[in-house]
C-alpha cells in the first residue's frame, strides 16, 4: 500500500536511467540529498565539567639564626599540593519521541563526553636556613627539618554517557511520480535508516603536581650580619657618564653534604652554600665617539658584580657601541669609541640599476646616514636571462655571481653605495644592454660585536 506520493516527475530507479536522466529537485534541493538527509531527534547530553585544580602548597618560612651550642629545632617544611578535583561524569541524552515512517534519515542522540580531572596542586618548597657562627661544631646542634611538600594527585576524569538506541532501525517509504492510470506512472520504494547516537567520551585523568625542593642550609662563619649588596643594576648612559656606579655582592660557595652539618635526622637540600667574602667595585663611563652623548642618553647599561667576583656590564639591544673596558683596583671603565642606535643599521634601501656593460652599476641608499659609523660588506646574487619574459613564461635565469662584492667595487659618497657589477671579476656579456636580470643584495652591517643583515632585491632589464 503507498504511504506517500509525491507529485514531482521522478523517474523508477534503474540503471539505465539513472545513468541518462538527471534526478528533479525538490524545493531546490536534488533528490539525493533529499533522500540522504540525516537528522537528529531528542537532545544531546551536556558534556560533565573539567575538575578544579588542586592548590598549590605554602612554601616554608625561612629564618636567619646564630648558633649558640644549644639544641634548636626549625621546622620550615613547605605543606602539601590539593588534589585536583574529579571531573563530571557526561549528561544522559534525552532518547524519547524517536519519528517513525520519516522521509529522512535518523541519528539517535549521543551522550555527552566526562570532564577532565584537575591538575593536582605542587608542593611548598621547604624554607632556607642561614646560619651565624663562631664555631663549625655547634651546627650539630641545629635539628632542621625543611622538607618540601608533597605533591597533589590528579583528579579522574568523567565517564562519557551513552549514547541513545534506535528504537527502530530500518523502514521503508514508497514514493510514486505521475499521474495514477497513466503510462508515466510509477513507484519505488526507498529505504532509510536510524543510526545509534555516540557514547561520550570520558575526560583525561588530571596532571599529578609536583614534589616541593628541600629548602637550602646558608652558613656564615662569623656572628655579624653580612652587609646589603647591591650586584647588579641598570642605568642611563647619561646617568652613568655624571657619576660611577658602586656595585658589591657577597660571594657564597657551593658544596655538597648538608645533612652531615646538622643534627641528624634533619631534612634538608645536600647541596648548601658556605660566605666566601665580599667584593665591591664601581663602573664608570667614557664617552670618546664622535657623536654626543646626548643622542643615546636614554640607552641603558646594565652593570654587575659576577657571582665570581668579577665585573661586567653591558648595552641594552637598542644601541649598537664599539667599546672597551678596563679594570684596575676593583674599578671599570667603559670607554664608548662609536655608537649608533639598533634602529637606524638597517635602514637601507634599493636606489636602481644604471648603466650597461662595463658601466653596469647598482645603487643602495642609506637612509639613516649612519654609514660613516658603521661598517658594511655587501654579498651579492646574480641572475641573467636570454629573452623576454612577456614572451617567454618559462624563460630561466642563469646565476652568473654569488659571493661578496670585492670593497674595491663598492664606493661610498655621503649616503649612497655605488656597486660597480660591471667591474666584477666575470665576464661581462650578460651585462648588455636591454638583457633581463635579477639582483639579490644581501648587506651585513656591524659596529663592534654587533651585526645584522638586510636584503634588497630587484628585477628588470639592464
Amino acid at each position: 500500500m503507498m504511504k506517500r506520493a509525491l507529485a514531482v516527475a521522478l523517474m523508477p530507479l534503474s540503471i539505465g536511467l539513472a545513468a541518462t536522466l538527471p534526478l528533479p529537485n525538490l524545493n531546490g534541493c536534488s533528490m539525493v540529498a533529499w533522500a540522504q538527509e540525516t537528522r537528529t531527534y531528542g537532545s544531546h547530553g551536556s558534556n560533565g565539567r573539567s575538575g578544579r585544580p588542586g592548590r598549590d602548597g605554602v612554601p616554608g618560612q625561612s629564618q636567619t639564626t646564630v648558633v649558640d651550642g644549644a639544641f634548636t629545632r626549625f621546622t620550615l617544611t613547605g605543606s602539601d599540593g590539593e588534589n585536583g578535583e574529579n571531573g563530571e561524569n557526561g549528561y544522559r541524552p534525552r532518547c524519547g519521541g524517536q519519528p517513525y515512517d520519516v522521509s529522512y534519515n535518523l541519528r539517535a542522540p549521543s551522550g555527552g563526553d566526562g570532564g577532565d580531572g584537575g591538575r593536582g596542586g605542587n608542593g611548598g618548597n621547604g624554607g632556607d636556613l642561614t646560619v651565624y657562627f663562631s664555631d663549625r661544631a655547634a651546627l650539630q646542634q641545629l635539628l632542621v627539618d625543611a622538607a618540601g611538600g608533597r605533591s597533589g594527585r590528579g583528579g579522574r576524569g568523567g565517564n562519557g554517557a551513552l549514547g541513545c538506541r534506535c528504537d527502530r532501525r530500518d523502514w521503508d517509504i514508497q514514493t510514486c511520480t505521475g499521474t495514477p492510470g497513466q503510462p508515466d506512472y510509477s513507484c519505488q520504494n526507498i529505504r532509510y535508516s536510524c543510526r545509534d547516537g555516540h557514547s561520550g567520551n570520558s575526560g583525561d585523568v588530571g596532571r599529578d603536581g609536583t614534589v616541593g625542593v628541600d629548602g637550602q642550609l646558608s652558613i656564615v662563619n662569623q656572628l655579624e650580619p653580612l652587609q646589603p649588596e647591591t650586584p647588579t643594576t641598570s642605568i642611563s648612559l647619561s646617568s652613568l657618564a655624571s657619576q660611577p656606579v658602586q656595585l658589591s655582592r657577597n660571594l657564597w660557595v657551593e658544596k655538597s653534604g648538608a645533612k652531615a652539618l646538622l643534627s641528624a635526622g634533619s631534612q634538608v637540600n645536600d647541596i648548601y652554600r658556605e660566605y666566601t667574602g665580599r667584593v665591591e667595585g664601581s663602573v664608570s663611563l667614557d664617552w670618546q665617539a664622535p657623536r654626543p652623548l646626548g643622542s643615546f642618553g636614554n640607552s641603558q647599561v646594565r652593570a654587575e658584580i659576577q657571582p665570581g667576583g668579577s665585573l661586567m656590564a653591558a648595552f641594552s639591544d637598542d644601541l649598537w657601541a664599539d667599546y672597551t673596558t678596563r679594570q684596575q683596583d676593583g674599578q671599570m671603565t667603559i670607554t664608548v669609541s662609536n655608537a649608533v642606535r639598533a634602529s637606524e643599521a638597517t635602514r637601507l634601501a634599493w636606489g636602481g640599476v644604471q648603466g650597461h656593460g662595463a658601466n653596469l652599476k647598482t645603487v643602495v641608499l642609506d637612509l639613516a646616514a649612519e654609514s660613516a659609523y658603521v661598517n658594511t660588506e655587501f654579498r651579492l646574487t646574480l641572475k641573467v636571462a636570454n629573452g623576454d619574459p612577456r614572451d617567454d613564461r618559462r624563460l630561466r635565469y642563469v646565476t652568473v655571481y654569488d659571493d661578496v662584492v670585492p670593497a674595491e667595487q663598492v664606493s661610498l659618497v655621503g649616503n649612497r653605495f655605488e656597486l660597480a657589477l660591471g667591474r666584477l671579476p666575470i665576464d661581462r656579456q650578460p651585462f648588455s644592454q636591454g638583457t633581463y636580470g635579477q639582483v639579490e643584495i644581501t648587506a651585513v652591517r656591524s659596529l663592534g660585536a654587533n651585526s645584522a643583515q638586510q636584503s634588497l632585491s630587484w628585477q628588470g632589464q639592464f
